[in-house]
């Protein structure tokens, strides 16, 4: 809106000075046309009283001429006449001396000693090709004053009727041409910097705002593939962790299904014995494919739209795909979860890619054997929310580095252990679930993250399956999975 007043301003002076301006030619051109009015009508009232000048002129000189005039000055009402000699007249009337220079006719507007605008015209008298003076005739100015007084309250008028017009218009028009539109692209980028992104244009016209709502339409867009293309590089760096130490995890089943392999193929066993030999292969195989399909779900980088899901399964699923990391690092998951559901809103792949960088961090941090809480509960107050809270026993975090875990980038680790971007990562998808997350540490001590989602309804229950209905066919089990 502000920048639509300023074009309305900008607008309302323009339009000043053009009405200012055409009002003050209008009262010159007003004035010079009552000045040219009076020319022609004294050149018109001489050249009358020409022939009988002549004729005083040549017969009696000036006074004859003086009589003369002041006989034909009665028969024009409203003028006064008199004559000036050719040489110098005393001006009776207080002007001065007048004295006959060019034979030109000429204008001149004065006040009297009453105060009264008069108007005087000279018009010089050319008798046998010499000037032998001139007739200056006087008239009340009032109507001349009065029409310019008229044309300048005209003028005003007109300028106030064209600004109170011309504000309206340009405000309607500022308003919604301008300030609406702007407020929408404010609003739009707004969202983009809370991390909404991907948006569709906030406007659709063919002029530059809408080349505009355009182009920020499309940085969002790359913003949301370049956000999504860094997450997903943060989850296979993960995944390459985890797979460390899920290395000791996938040789135990590996050496059993060996072994039972050999105790077959050596062809010493009782067929009760192959067959308890083929269940336990089966067995170690489901589990291997069961933690080879957790790292594939973990690693994929389409995101899912938010649903709503039960955090205790995201937790419980998160910390058993770690539990090898932690047996590597000698150091043991406490998960305590509430015993009602702990029901939010969200995408099940992201919450777990938050839990597991706070855990990842949480084990590294620990040098000595020890235990890492993680705890999920509800909150009532002050709204209802499901709370996540990673506590570790590790070396704490100083202050001067608490300030800026959640900036992309800044890692304490060591070159090559991290890039920085988990913590950072984690903030923005807790963030876009409209959440938060703190983080308090005691140096020397301990930390402890908390990561706080709205609470929504509890998860809607399945439709009971009717008697009737048969039991689906063909349905996944564990023997098809494949890594």
């Amino acid at each position: 809106m502000k920048l639509a007043a300023k074009l309305i301003l900008l607008f309302m002076l323009g339009v000043f000075g053009i009405v200012a301006l055409f009002s003050w030619q209008t009262i010159r051109r007003q004035q010079h046309w009552d000045e040219v009015r009076r020319a022609h009508h004294a050149s018109d009232l001489v050249a009358a009283l020409k022939p009988a000048i002549d004729r005083a002129y040549r017969e009696g000189g000036a006074v004859t001429i003086e009589e003369a005039i002041e006989v034909s000055a009665q028969y024009v009402p409203g003028q006064k006449m008199r004559w000036i000699d050719g040489e110098r007249l005393n001006d009776h009337a207080g002007r001065g001396t007048a004295t006959i220079t060019s034979r030109k006719t000429s204008s001149i507007s004065v006040f009297d000693s009453e105060g009264a605008a008069v108007a005087h015209t000279v018009v010089p008298l050319v008798v046998d090709g010499q000037t032998a003076g001139g007739i200056e005739i006087s008239e009340p100015a009032q109507h001349s004053h009065r029409l310019v007084r008229d044309s300048l309250v005209a003028s005003l008028l007109s300028l106030l009727g064209v600004a109170v017009l011309s504000a309206g218009v340009i405000y309607w028009g500022g308003v919604r041409w301008v300030g609406k539109p702007l407020e929408r692209l404010i609003d739009q980028v707004h969202r983009i910097g809370e991390g909404d992104l991907s948006q569709p244009p906030a406007l659709r016209r063919n002029d530059e705002l809408g080349a505009l709502a355009v182009a920020i339409s499309e940085m969002s867009g790359r913003l949301d593939q370049q956000k999504q293309a860094i997450r997903h590089a943060d989850r296979l760096g993960t995944v390459g962790t985890l797979a460390a130490g899920m290395a000791h995890e996938m040789g135990t089943p590996l050496n059993v299904v060996s072994g039972r392999a050999n105790l077959i193929a050596s062809g010493k066993l009782s067929p009760n014995e192959v067959q308890r030999s083929a269940l336990t292969i089966k067995s170690e195989a489901d589990r291997m494919a069961n933690i080879i399909r957790q790292l594939l779900d973990f690693s994929r980088q389409t995101p899912q739209p938010h649903a709503p899901l039960d955090l205790r399964d995201v937790a419980r699923k998160t910390c058993h795909l770690l539990e090898p990391l932690a047996e590597k690092a000698d150091v043991e998951i406490d998960l305590q979860c509430a015993p009602q559901p702990c029901t939010i809103n969200g995408d099940a792949a992201q919450i777990q890619q938050v839990l597991t960088n706070l855990l990842t961090n949480a084990v590294q941090a620990m040098t000595d054997p020890g235990q890492v809480q993680v705890r999920v509960q509800h909150e009532t107050a002050p709204e209802p929310a499901v709370t996540v809270q990673v506590t570790d026993q590790g070396r704490g975090i100083p202050p001067d580095d608490l300030q800026r875990v959640f900036e992309p980038f800044y890692t304490t680790k060591d070159v090559g252990q991290g890039t920085g971007l988990g913590l950072s990562i984690a903030y923005g998808i807790v963030k876009e679930h409209g959440g938060d997350i703190h983080v308090h540490s005691r140096e020397g001590a301990c930390t402890t993250f908390l990561v706080r989602f709205p609470a929504v309804d509890a998860l809607p229950q399945p439709p009971p399956r009717s008697e009737s209905m048969p039991p689906p066919q063909n349905s996944p089990s564990t023997e098809s999975a494949q890594p």
